[in-house]
């Protein structure tokens, strides 16, 4: 298996520092279901996808100040199917912890 990352350490374990200092989350690390180039690569491995991946689970955004919102899983939502942005609207404004709304 070839890894490639713009960073040094891909694992995580050494934080990504902005100019000024301060860690940034450089982006989302892992494989994902229904992702074509991951999707081809477990059949040309001979893996089972049943075997490898786990079902889908929400996503929680953290802060400093502790949980800030919870992505749901849309596909297993129990909201009816409508346009974007309303359903998005619908679906998630629940799972915002902190809204700075004033």
């Amino acid at each position: 298996v070839i890894l490639l990352d713009a960073l040094q350490d891909p694992t995580g374990k050494t934080p990504y520092l902005s100019s000024s200092g301060k860690p940034v989350e450089a982006g989302t690390r892992g494989f994902w279901k229904d992702y074509p180039n991951i999707n081809a690569l477990c059949a040309q491995l001979g893996m089972k996808e049943s075997d490898v991946f786990t079902e889908f689970t929400n996503s929680s955004f953290y802060s400093p100040d502790g949980l800030e919102a919870t992505a749901p899983v849309f596909s297993s939502a129990q909201f009816p199917q409508l346009p974007s942005p309303l359903g998005q609207v619908l679906a998630t404004f629940p799972l915002f912890e902190r809204l700075p709304l004033s």
